[in-house]
């Protein structure tokens, strides 16, 4: 735990975010505390080919809760160190334990985390896609995003549809 300011910063394991949540949201010490945000960014790994980097368990992103204390106010930065699991078609997912049961701000906030950076939240019931397409897996704050396109996507006023074509070059 480290304080600077009125900031305190915790650092725990996967498993017990959802007890310290609890223990924020249900202690009088921490009265009146409620999520801000919460964000995720991935850590870069070593220079490792996939192969590699599929067979090792080391951590790839950090989970980061922003507590604000309206009486105090004090914040609380909460770091989890995800570890990632990788899926059969090679992309990575870490799992947290939900607490949108405790706050509700997090329903939102734990959603889209899940779907720009792939954190998924296990016990989570809302599971809905906020700005891509349903259906879409991709995770796009991820650094093995593609960044080509393979269609181009725009709304058609007149069917009121959304039309999706291969991209096409204009010279």
């Amino acid at each position: 735990m480290h304080q600077a300011e009125k900031n305190y910063n915790l650092l725990v394991q996967p498993s017990s975010v959802y007890y310290l949540n609890m223990h924020l949201r249900l202690s009088t010490l921490f009265y009146s505390t409620q999520l801000v945000d919460i964000f995720s960014y991935e850590i870069p790994s070593s220079n490792l080919n996939l192969k590699q980097q599929q067979l090792s368990t080391a951590d790839s992103s950090l989970l980061v809760y922003n507590y604000h204390s309206l009486v105090t106010q004090d914040r609380f930065f909460v770091f989890v160190h995800c570890g990632s699991s990788y899926n059969a078609d090679g992309s990575s997912r870490s799992t947290v334990q939900s607490i949108s049961e405790l706050f509700s701000a997090a329903n939102w906030l734990e959603r889209e985390v899940s779907e720009l950076s792939g954190v998924s939240m296990s016990g989570k019931k809302d599971l809905r896609n906020l700005m891509l397409q349903y259906g879409d897996a991709s995770t796009p704050f991820k650094k093995s995003f593609p960044t080509i396109g393979l269609r181009e996507m725009f709304y058609n006023p007149v069917k009121d549809t959304i039309v999706q074509n291969p991209v096409t070059m204009q010279l």
